[in-house]
């Protein structure tokens, strides 16, 4: 990465590498138009410090002007490995353009840091219905939680909003990546899918992908079996 390279050209970079990359299906892509006024990234973040209190700094870096960002893709020979990400614009998210999920299995506490979630991220095309969204909590950072529709469960991450979105481009969106973030043991039965999944990247990812380096993702993901 440069230091003058925006994330939506390393977006574009990450859905061109998938692209090309051997046993891989690029099944959809899409960069939506840019709105004029959300392509002005000072106005954006003024107005979200002025309307919502949010201290920009942790959220600018990654910034990106397109109301979205969308890649699909699934392997196609060996090991099922699919992924997907959906990255909503932050002036969208925040200002709740989409909602997330109700869940009305889970305990009180956890439904309503769902619900009060601005949605980052999600799998629209897959149709599971998990979700990244961000939380807002006066006085620090947006938390960054991950909801996992099929398990009915939520967790925080311990990565930022800017992280997360790093951590998009070099995972590929690969179904499960964010259980890397968080407080999980993978080796556990309900999680089996995401566990397998995930090993199969690190099989896989470093010779499909020899430009990025999986090495602390690898870590995480020992530590977490």
């Amino acid at each position: 990465m440069t230091k003058h390279e925006s994330y939506e050209a390393r977006c574009k970079k990450a859905i061109e590498e998938i692209n090309r990359a051997e046993n891989i299906e690029l099944n959809y892509s899409n960069i939506a138009p840019v709105d004029p006024w959300r392509g002005a990234e000072e106005s954006v973040f003024t107005d979200l410090s002025e309307s919502h209190g949010l201290n920009p700094d942790p959220l600018r870096r990654n910034f990106f002007a397109p109301d979205r960002m969308h890649a699909v893709w699934r392997s196609t020979s060996g090991p099922l490995m699919v992924g997907e990400f959906s990255l909503n614009h932050i002036h969208l998210a925040i200002s709740r353009s989409s909602f997330p999920p109700d869940d009305w299995t889970m305990p009180a506490p956890d439904k309503n840091i769902l619900g009060s979630l601005r949605v980052i991220d999600t799998a629209p095309h897959g149709g599971s219905g998990d979700i990244t969204g961000l939380r807002l909590v006066e006085g620090s950072d947006p938390e960054v939680w991950f909801y996992d529709a099929g398990l009915h469960r939520i967790h925080r991450l311990d990565i930022g909003y800017a992280e997360y979105l790093d951590m998009v481009l070099l995972t590929k969106g690969t179904t499960g990546w964010q259980y890397l973030f968080a407080d999980v043991q993978l080796g556990a039965a309900d999680l089996n899918t995401s566990a397998d999944m995930l090993e199969t990247m690190f099989d896989t990812f470093p010779d499909l992908f020899p430009d990025h380096d999986y090495s602390t993702l690898r870590q995480r993901w020992e530590a977490r079996l």
